[in-house]
Parts: structure tokens; C-alpha cells; sequence
């Protein structure tokens, strides 16, 4: 199984928005926890990474954020 299993990657451009960006965080929070245990991330200026630990977790946050991605 490749890294690229458990990774989620979402987009973030200004036309989204701050409120768009602070929304799709916290939905990643609210079922995933605080980064550490279940996964983690790396910020970037145009996206962010989210690494999980399970290729479950990470199939579930893409069904999450489907809208988004």
C-alpha cells in the first residue's frame, strides 16, 4: 500500500476563502481528533496534507470532504 493511500489533499485557493478553509478543518477535527493519533498534517501555502494511519480513516475523510476535494 503507497503513502498516497493514506493521504487526503485539499486545495486551498482565495477565492474559497478563510471561513471555508477554518470550516474544512474543523469537520476533520470533529471526527478525527486532534493531529497525532489518528493522523497528521502538513500545511502549505496552496493546500494542505492530511496524513492518516489507516487507508480506512483516510477513505472516510475523502467521503467527508467529497465536496471539497
Amino acid at each position: 500500500m503507497s503513502p498516497s493511500d493514506h493521504e487526503v489533499i485539499v486545495d486551498w485557493t482565495p477565492k474559497t476563502g478563510v471561513d471555508w478553509w477554518n470550516e474544512t478543518c474543523a469537520m476533520v477535527l470533529e471526527v478525527f481528533g486532534l493531529p497525532g493519533h489518528r493522523f497528521i498534517y502538513t500545511p502549505s501555502e496552496d493546500f494542505m496534507t492530511f496524513c492518516f494511519k489507516s487507508k480506512k480513516d483516510a477513505d472516510l475523510c475523502r467521503i467527508l470532504l467529497s465536496e471539497r476535494l
